[in-house]
């Protein structure tokens, strides 16, 4: 009850009375000095001017009042002076809460119709997330799936690389063997042309047969020794070739002719050379007696490959050994020495493939000597001469009794 009390402005309500009592004195004691003095005003009656200060003092109470009140309070201002403006306020206020309100009428209306419209769409995103997690899974398998294309992918791209290198090295293989193939050919059709002309006559020379071969010294030498050098075989080769057909008259014979690519590589090579070459005429293909035979000049350094005695092969027998043992050890250290040589530089005869010669009758009479010792002997097979590069690998037998 008494709490009301307190709301109070007690401060205001006395300044109000203590304002209202001094302007009242102030009246009063004005009032009375005039009418004392019986001052007029505008030639009224001292009474009634006195009633018109006593006028113009309540007038100025209630101006004080007002004043008082306005200086005092910011809502006593607000309701003097802006109170129209305040309703007008209000009114639009009333006016736009009454349209909030219908607002929030047709919110709530709309809110109930979200509200089921939630409750669908939460049902909806419920059957979205099931499709979602069922897409995961197969999104899961397919990247799954994908890894393991990705990896036959490289597999095969791996396998592919293989392949064409292969096929490559097939191809590359595919263009040398038709390369062999047509030199096959080729050489076919040679060795038929050339069988058909040993139908018709006897052979005169062998395709790559050594027909003659000499050696050329000089420091330097000169074109002049090469062609001379050149010429003299072809003769030697025409004697060989009278030789073979029993020709006597040697000039009935024609001379090989000699490809003339090998005989300018031939002075190229030789011209102003030093020390000591070889040159070997061979024959271009094969030839029939009565034809000319087509031949070519091979140049080679001439160096020793082994001095006169070098001992290349040793072996003891022991007293017993059986003939067919002897002859096979033999032969096999004669086949052993021919790789030998034809490593240490020995030149083979292009026709043959051998290097050298060892007298058959010396070879016998070493082979029955050591059947029919009763001794352990040894043989060493030694080169008979100095052996050059151009061959061939004279040997000897030696034997020592143990």
């Amino acid at each position: 009850m008494f709490e009301i009390f307190h709301d109070i402005n007690w401060v205001l309500i006395g300044t109000l009375i203590a304002v209202s009592a001094l302007v009242s004195w102030a009246g009063d004691v004005i009032g009375m000095k005039l009418g004392k003095k019986r001052i007029t005003f505008m030639k009224l009656r001292p009474r009634y001017t006195s009633r018109i200060i006593s006028i113009l003092t309540g007038v100025g109470i209630a101006l004080a009042t007002i004043l008082t009140l306005s200086a005092a309070s910011e809502q006593v201002r607000t309701a003097l002076f802006s109170m129209q403006v305040i309703q007008r306020q209000l009114t639009s206020t009333r006016e736009e809460l009454k349209k909030n309100e219908d607002t929030i009428s047709r919110m709530e209306v709309d809110l109930f119709q979200s509200r089921g419209d939630l409750a669908g769409k939460e049902e909806e995103l419920r059957a979205v997330e099931e499709q979602l997690e069922e897409g995961a899974k197969k999104l899961e398998e397919t990247q799954k799936k994908l890894s393991e294309m990705t990896a036959m992918r490289d597999k095969m791209r791996s396998e592919q690389d293989t392949l064409r290198k292969e096929k490559e090295k097939l191809l590359s293989e595919s263009k040398k063997l038709e390369t062999s193939i047509a030199s096959l050919k080729k050489e076919a059709d040679g060795l038929k042309s050339g069988i058909q002309r040993l139908r018709e006559g006897r052979i005169a020379a062998f395709s790559d047969e050594v027909l003659a071969q000499t050696v050329i010294t000089g420091s330097p030498i000169t074109q002049a020794q090469v062609d001379e050098h050149t010429q003299a075989l072809r003769v030697e080769a025409r004697s060989l070739l009278a030789y073979r057909f029993g020709i006597k008259d040697v000039e009935k014979v024609h001379l090989p002719n000699v490809t003339q690519l090998s005989a300018n590589a031939a002075r190229s090579r030789l011209t102003g050379a030093h020390g000591r070459w070889m040159m070997r005429l061979t024959a271009v293909g094969n030839a029939v007696e009565g034809e000319e035979v087509n031949t070519k000049i091979e140049t080679y350094p001439s160096l020793l490959v082994y001095e006169k005695g070098k001992v290349l092969y040793t072996h003891i027998f022991a007293p017993g050994t059986p003939r067919t043992e002897i002859e096979e050890t033999i032969s096999q250290a004669l086949r052993a020495l021919n790789q030998r040589a034809a490593g240490d530089g020995v030149l083979r005869d292009p026709l043959t493939g051998n290097i050298g010669s060892l007298d058959s009758g010396e070879l016998n009479d070493a082979i029955d000597s050591i059947e029919k010792t009763k001794n352990s002997i040894e043989l060493e097979i030694v080169t008979e001469r100095d052996i050059y590069s151009e061959g061939p690998l004279r040997v000897k037998c030696d034997l020592k009794k143990e």
